[in-house]
């Protein structure tokens, strides 16, 4: 038994010391963002997309905030995703409130059964582009930009070299019921995680003509569930590179339950799974990890039990090495972007006090989430069933026009093996 502890403890320590690496250099690019200030001359006309379907309760904080940026060259276009769909009369009556002179509301036209709804929207919104554009931009509606978002997001683009610039997702919980604490502690991770392998986030993001009218976009985009993850091979394959815009951290205070948390999660990691080379390295890093943290849990008590209190000892001094390493990284990450989100105006609410008390939940929930992306086929996003069998193998199995949750419940208690 000591021999599978020295093993448990080794596989912890390694776990751990690859989250204070990527860590440290995560904390380097919040710190480095802090000292430079915006003082470009880069000023492209952009267009920026809005796709929606349903009425996110942020839509109206993100219409504000996109329609009145500090950014005088841009375009909106807002695809909604049905002609019955209820934003689309809520759209309308914000903009006759709130007029955009160059804001285009538009129905999705051509919505094909292969992709993603929003895929769809985004290749929607690249069509009949003015050949003055030279940016695109596009974020979720729970995403609220700060007046000077669009211009810090396209600023690394001013580089020839970049061809993504992608915006970062961070929660800031309000509530302390369990699962939106373990959302913030999973997202926590997974943001220096995604980081340090150029994983972009697509609530918040603006390319280059150079990649949005290569024809692999539209090819690629038009029979794939997610837009984002697979942007680092596109780039690359184009000799281009991803970066991530620090000052574009879009922080979201919503809640949610623990179940919702899981099935977003799972969606992450599906992603992940089909669009990114280092798959197997991150689900055997978070699987691995999480059987050692099990098995050094068990045999604590059980060496205490035993009297063998080196062994004990060990587990319990790897046990809270590991435990430290990861809520300092996750705590120091989380001072720099309130110090950003205060620089911009914005007051966000403490941690709550229970914060880090789910550190070992999350990542029991986390391989969970892992056993469930390798195995679920049906997709339930939004109301819409997707099956998505391999990355570029994605069909829509049930599609009506966005409904309220409980008014489609029923039905949606049929599909077996589907995450929201």
């Amino acid at each position: 038994m000591f021999l599978l502890s020295l093993i448990s403890s080794v596989i912890l320590l390694f776990f751990a010391v690859m989250y204070l690496y990527w860590g440290l250099g995560c904390i380097k690019i919040y710190k480095d963002n802090r000292f430079h200030e915006d003082d470009s001359d880069y000023h492209p006309i952009v267009a920026v997309i809005l796709p929606l379907r349903g009425n996110d309760p942020f839509l109206v904080d993100c219409l504000n905030g996109l329609l009145n940026q500090d950014y005088l060259k841009y375009d909106v276009k807002i695809i909604v995703d049905h002609a019955d769909d209820p934003v689309l009369e809520i759209v309308n009556q914000y903009l006759l409130k709130h007029n955009h002179p160059h804001c285009q509301v538009n129905v999705l036209e051509n919505r094909t059964g292969i992709c993603g709804l929003k895929n769809a929207s985004l290749i929607q919104g690249l069509q009949d582009l003015d050949d003055k554009v030279e940016v695109i931009a596009w974020l979720d509606a729970d995403v609220i930009p700060h007046r000077t978002w669009l211009q810090e997001l396209i600023k690394p683009l001013q580089d020839k070299k970049v061809g993504v610039a992608s915006g970062i997702r961070w929660y800031a919980p309000r509530h302390s019921n369990v699962g939106t604490l373990v959302r913030y502690m999973w997202n926590s991770a997974a943001v220096i995680q995604m980081m340090a392998m150029d994983i972009a986030w697509g609530g918040s993001i603006a390319m280059s003509r150079q990649v949005f009218q290569n024809p692999l976009l539209h090819e690629s985009w038009s029979t794939m569930m997610w837009e984002d993850t697979y942007l680092k091979k596109l780039v690359s394959n184009l000799n281009l590179e991803l970066v991530f815009v620090p000052s574009a951290t879009m922080v979201n205070e919503e809640s949610t339950s623990l179940k919702s948390c899981f099935h977003f999660i799972t969606r992450q990691l599906m992603n992940v799974r089909f669009y990114h080379s280092h798959w197997l390295y991150i689900s055997g890093l978070g699987l691995f990890s999480t059987i050692a943290q099990l098995t050094l849990m068990v045999l604590l008590p059980l060496f205490m039990v035993q009297g063998n209190l080196f062994g004990a000892g060990m587990i319990a001094v790897v046990l809270l090495f590991v435990s430290t390493s990861i809520v300092s990284i996750v705590c120091r990450i989380d001072s720099l972007i309130r110090q950003l989100v205060r620089a911009r105006g914005e007051q966000l609410q403490r941690l709550p006090f229970s914060t880090f008390s789910v550190l070992w939940l999350t990542l029991f929930v986390y391989c969970a989430a892992l056993f469930a992306a390798m195995r679920t086929r049906n997709i339930l996003w939004r109301g819409v069933i997707y099956n998505a069998v391999s990355p570029f193998q994605v069909q829509i199995a049930h599609y009506e026009p966005f409904q309220h949750p409980g008014e489609i419940i029923e039905e949606l208690e049929v599909v077996k093996s589907s995450i929201v």
